[in-house]
């Protein structure tokens, strides 16, 4: 299979959701690097309790590195359409580690392409909790590739009922979503989805959720202010080198 292959499979033109999804780490594969990755049979996280696959009801993973994907996965072999919302690069010296979840993406791969999955699966989107680990200053020479989610990167509320999604399930380990994505799941809320969380890590059904408003919410500035924090790579989503000052010029 070729590198250009994998996104095509984990997104496909025809299924409404692959419009969200993000090729950026895809963009990276090398024949050597697909060829070099085992690929898995199965992934056996936990899914118990997570809600029966239905067209009313959106997914939405927000676990650290490769455990998003892996229970990804697992709850495409439930009957839900993964969508990968990764959105920065790798790099040598990466604050956020990439490598682990590109490989896992090009490992599970076969799994998906062998589910011939329906193109009216609902979705369950998949982001690293880790994209905002560390928020200290980086030092130069490292990779920052520190990342956030903007309400651009999902569907509106309206397009969400007009696909008869009527409620959201955030599948977390923390009670309180970071505050990039609180900012999504306010809007949705705020036009009538029902949000629901649950820790896919303990047994239990989803509980109700209530999202408080965010600082900057619906602000103006709050994508233009957030993004000058953040260092973007020119192959698309986020990521380049922290320069040495003595690179930037100036005397």
């Amino acid at each position: 299979m070729q590198p250009r292959e994998f996104f095509a499979i984990w997104a496909p033109k025809e299924v409404v959701w692959s419009r969200w999804a993000k090729p950026v780490v895809f963009s990276q594969l090398t024949q050597s690097r697909v060829a070099a990755v085992v690929p898995r049979n199965e992934f056996s996280m936990n899914t118990d309790g997570i809600p029966t696959p239905d067209r009313s009801t959106f997914i939405l993973v927000n676990l650290p590195g490769i455990e998003s994907v892996e229970l990804g996965v697992a709850l495409a072999q439930r009957g839900y359409r993964p969508v990968p919302l990764y959105n920065c690069c790798e790099g040598v010296n990466a604050i956020i580690p990439m490598g682990v979840i590109i490989d896992s993406l090009v490992s599970a791969t076969p799994i998906l392409q062998q589910l011939q999955l329906p193109l009216l699966a609902p979705p369950a989107f998949l982001i690293d909790a880790n994209r905002m680990r560390d928020t200290s200053k980086p030092s130069p020479g490292d990779f920052d590739n520190r990342w956030l989610l903007f309400p651009q990167d999902f569907p509106s509320a309206k397009f969400l009922l007009s696909q008869g999604i009527q409620r959201v399930v955030l599948l977390q380990k923390n009670n309180t979503p970071e505050s990039d994505l609180a900012h999504v799941l306010l809007l949705w809320q705020q036009q009538g989805i029902q949000l629901l969380r649950q820790n896919p890590s303990v047994s239990g059904q989803p509980v109700p959720l209530s999202v408080s408003r965010p600082r900057w919410f619906r602000n103006f500035w709050y994508r233009a202010l957030t993004l000058l924090f953040l260092r973007r790579n020119s192959a698309g989503g986020f990521g380049s080198v922290i320069p040495n000052e003595s690179s930037t010029g100036g005397g």
